[in-house]
């Protein structure tokens, strides 16, 4: 349990900093775009920041997921 809690507090730890660099990358950026979604648009945001955030929630829900999946061996 508590290696699962570690593997837990990285990943969260480290998708948290992955996004925290990507908003100080993305501060004076010119050219911005904006998704088209079915009923909105979204706010104009540069496509690095776009793609960053996509990257880092793929980060998170796969390590999420492979933690969750960890046998647990303390049932002797």
């Amino acid at each position: 349990m508590f290696f699962r809690l570690k593997l837990l507090t990285l990943n969260i730890f480290t998708a948290i900093l992955l996004l925290f660099f990507l908003c100080l990358g993305s501060q004076n950026l010119g050219r911005k775009y904006s998704l088209d979604f079915l009923i909105n648009k979204t706010v104009a945001l540069p496509i690095g920041f776009l793609i960053g955030t996509s990257f880092t929630l793929g980060l998170m829900s796969g390590g999420l997921t492979s933690v969750l999946m960890i046998k647990n061996n303390d049932q002797n």
